[in-house]
């Protein structure tokens, strides 16, 4: 299980690989709580009800964005921007 870890990571040293599963866990947790705060807000201001929908796009925005945050504090903003440089060729129209 580590080497299937530590290929996918592209991460040999034990340490990296911990590094990594403390940014995803820090990430995710902290996302489920501001995207909580940022849904019961519209739900009291603008007067929406929660879906799932509105649920499910918070989470996908306050995760990406936390993702950029959490790494580049840890130290592995290059990392994450590799990733997302590898998303941005998938989805561009080649000329």
């Amino acid at each position: 299980m580590f080497n299937k870890i530590s290929q996918r990571l592209r991460a040999t040293p034990p340490t990296k690989i911990f590094k990594f599963i403390l940014i995803f866990s820090v990430t995710g947790s902290s996302c489920l709580f501001i995207s909580d705060k940022i849904a019961s807000y519209l739900e009291s201001f603008a007067g929406l009800e929660q879906h799932i929908v509105i649920d499910v796009i918070l989470v996908t925005i306050t995760y990406q964005i936390l993702l950029l945050f959490f790494c580049f504090l840890f130290g592995e903003f290059k990392y994450v921007l590799g990733k997302y440089k590898r998303l941005k060729m998938l989805f561009s129209k080649d000329t």
